[in-house]
């Protein structure tokens, strides 16, 4: 979507197409949100993992149409024959409608067992379920936990910012700390000071990261999501 986006004059074989699926990985609100504006084309989302051998909720034509201006950070409703259930991952109990915990799932596919995934995700009253971020991947800062995808979301909505990621590294004190990394627009420059500046207005003190870099791009993994030990080689300790 987002290389989609960036085409430059607009892709002229989209024309045809109703409607776009997105499922490969998370996708921001923002970017989303204009590419529809560009090419008039809804962009409809699912979620999976590796867990699950597939999808387990999506975003369908008439879920769009009714909801689609009301829900955007969801990925939609459990698909047919497939339960949802957001549990507290300590007790194991189910929260309560809008709580976030860790997603679960029941898929006739794999048999009657409840699979537990590292997502942290809700459940609305409606029934759409909102992924927020990844527990396994949460930063602990001195005692505060900081989900990447927050500061994340963060950094991408500067104008000049293509996509960024952000990890934990470590530090002797605080045991990690958070660090981040941004590609760029196409002719776009912007500062570390404007990037912490923007974190620093929109988030607590303690999700700030301890610096940000500009890279050509950004490490990625074969299936081409931002990769976390590549994102940590970028950081240099100050001395």
């Amino acid at each position: 979507v987002r290389m989609l986006l960036e085409a430059d004059p607009p892709a002229a074989d989209l024309s045809s197409l109703q409607f776009l699926m997105s499922a490969s990985g998370p996708l921001d609100v923002a970017t989303r949100d204009a590419f529809e504006r560009r090419y008039g084309i809804p962009v409809l989302t699912a979620y999976g993992a590796t867990e699950f051998a597939g999808s387990v909720c999506a975003w369908t034509p008439d879920l769009y149409r009714e909801f689609g201006a009301r829900k955007r950070a969801s990925c939609g409703r459990a698909l047919p024959g497939v339960d949802v259930r957001i549990i507290d991952g300590d007790t194991g109990a189910e929260v309560s409608v809008g709580e976030r915990g860790i997603l679960t799932a029941r898929v006739p596919l794999l048999g009657p067992d409840w699979v537990r995934t590292t997502d942290i995700a809700s459940v609305d009253e409606d029934g759409f379920i909102t992924v927020h971020g990844r527990a396994d991947g949460a930063i602990n800062r001195g005692g505060f936990k900081i989900l990447p995808e927050t500061v994340r979301g963060v950094l991408i909505s500067h104008p000049a910012v293509r996509d960024a990621g952000v990890v934990g590294v470590p530090h002797p004190r605080l045991g990690q700390i958070p660090f981040a990394a941004v590609e760029t627009v196409a002719g776009a420059t912007v500062t570390e000071a404007d990037l912490l500046a923007i974190v620093r207005a929109a988030l607590p003190a303690h999700h700030v990261p301890v610096s940000v870099v500009v890279v050509d791009e950004l490490p990625r993994t074969p299936s081409l999501k931002v990769s976390g030990p590549g994102l940590a080689a970028l950081y240099r300790r100050p001395t």
